[in-house]
């Protein structure tokens, strides 16, 4: 087997596994790196992997091209960058519709961990129990059977020869200066969006001589105390639409006090769950769905990321509260399909990241405590996903060979680099506080937020990529654009009649 002594960085150029359209040139390439780097020797020299890497070239046709291209890290952690048959698609949409890529090259690759890296670590055990964890309200066994999981899987990891410590931001890091040594650009701009801008953060701690400028959308700060702000967070997140929807006449008159219809609504389904029977998705039978209040506070915040599930949200809670049973039954197949998880998804470099960045450094405790403040959440201070997630945590290290708990990973990235930091207001993961803080510590930051926008502004709004065009073509200069004072309060759906 390889080892990280034995095989340096290397890009090989490889035929792409996809179609690409006639009018844009795309390149593909594999970047091999060492699972485990020299800075961090806690386990042996682990294997050696290939991560996927595809160019989209800037448009031939066009009189201003630029040499610096743009990076993007996805987020997760664990998220692919969309870079299989089924996905990539989406990137040609964005393409043409964003004259920033059309200008310079966009680098697109999976983060290790992620994606279509080999070989990748992940969590089966994990998946596999997704819909076992549906038909349960009991919070007791719910954390253990995902603390069963994630300890079969950390140890079939390590029996099978992989790090999984070394799956890092700073680990990430290090695969992000090595792309650019292998590629021999001048300079590049780095976009990250959510977890990326963690890793873009990390990256700026420790490469800056590599960046032009950096764009952060969604911020994670590793300062923040995500766990700990999470009650707060989620809290906000829904105050945030029932604010929206009482300023909006034709959502107040449709839907009364809907903070109050929400928490009644919670509390009632915590003292009475209700089972559902719903087809498989796997397509073989039906599984049972026990909807209880802190079941439906996921599915609600699940939709708070993007403007059109929020639109939606007064609608589904009124659907809840009628128990309009077609509407219901509906809604849970979207909710199951996207609760079992995607097969481009690195369940392992999830726990990885987490486990060894986010929970050791919060007090879970006061997070746990935290939910009592609030009446909606109060359920999810005896149960929920905080809980169960840490104990899951403990499991997971509890089985791997001891790690190194970097407590500088949590300190504030300090940059003089032009980085530009976006934030929708409606955010229910990195709301605008986290964006401010990451801002504060960067000297030539542009910070902005966007009204009636949730969770991925690039990915969602045109005012936000003609932002980032001006800041691209011109970093030390605040982007400023009249689009700005133009957005919209969500426009709520009406009842289902």
């Amino acid at each position: 087997m390889a080892t990280a002594e034995a095989a340096p960085p290397r890009l090989q150029e490889t035929t792409c596994w996809f179609d690409a359209p006639k009018d844009l040139t795309v390149d593909c390439y594999r970047l091999d790196v060492a699972e485990t780097r020299s800075f961090d020797r806690a386990v042996g020299p682990g294997k050696v992997l290939s991560l996927p890497v595809v160019i989209i070239r800037s448009d031939t046709g066009k009189e201003v091209r630029h040499p610096d291209p743009v990076i993007y890290l996805a987020g997760g952690p664990g998220d692919g960058a969309w870079l299989d048959r089924d996905r990539i698609g989406w990137w040609w949409d964005f393409v043409a519709a964003t004259d920033w890529a059309h200008k310079r090259d966009l680098i697109l690759f999976d983060q290790r961990g992620s994606g279509l890296v080999e070989p990748r670590i992940d969590c089966p055990e994990v998946e596999h129990i997704a819909l076992d964890l549906l038909a349960t309200t009991d919070e007791v066994a719910a954390t253990q059977i995902q603390q069963k999981a994630a300890t079969a899987c950390a140890k079939r990891l390590v029996g099978e020869g992989f790090n999984p410590g070394a799956y890092t931001s700073r680990d990430g890091a290090a695969d992000l200066h090595d792309l650019f040594a292998a590629l021999k650009v001048p300079a590049w701009n780095v976009y990250g969006l959510s977890y990326g801008t963690r890793l873009a953060l990390e990256y700026m701690r420790n490469y800056q001589q590599d960046i032009r400028s950096v764009m952060l959308d969604s911020v994670l700060p590793p300062e923040a105390q995500f766990m700990e702000d999470d009650a707060a967070t989620t809290e906000r997140a829904f105050r945030m639409v029932f604010r929206a929807c009482e300023r909006q006449a034709k959502c107040h008159d449709a839907y009364g006090d809907l903070e109050s219809r929400l928490t009644k609504l919670v509390q009632k389904l915590n003292m009475s769950p209700r089972k559902v029977s719903r087809p498989s998705p796997e397509g073989d039978g039906v599984i049972e769905v026990m909807i209880d209040g802190n079941m439906l506070i996921s599915r609600l915040f699940n939709l708070l990321y993007n403007r059109a599930d929020i639109e939606i949200v007064p609608q589904l809670i009124d659907i809840y509260d009628r128990w309009l049973e077609p509407e219901v039954g509906h809604d849970l197949d979207t909710y199951i399909a996207d609760y079992v998880g995607r097969e481009d998804f690195g369940d392992a470099m999830f726990m990885a990241v987490h486990c060894q960045e986010e929970v050791p450094f919060n007090d879970m405790a006061a997070a746990m405590a935290a939910y009592r403040r609030y009446p909606l959440l109060a359920g999810l201070a005896v149960g929920g996903e905080a809980g169960s997630f840490a104990a899951t945590c403990d499991s997971w290290r509890a089985a791997l060979p001891a790690q190194p708990l970097r407590a500088s990973d949590t300190q504030p990235v300090v940059s003089d680099l032009p980085t530009l930091v976006l934030s929708g207001l409606f955010d229910p993961v990195t709301p605008p506080v986290y964006g401010r803080m990451a801002a504060s510590h960067l000297v030539n930051g542009f910070y902005l937020e966007f009204d009636g926008l949730g969770h991925d502004l690039l990915g969602n709004d045109a005012c936000a990529n003609r932002i980032a065009d001006l800041f691209l073509d011109d970093p030390a200069t605040p982007p400023r654009d009249t689009c700005l004072g133009q957005s919209a309060p969500p426009d709520f759906a009406l009842p289902v009649k």
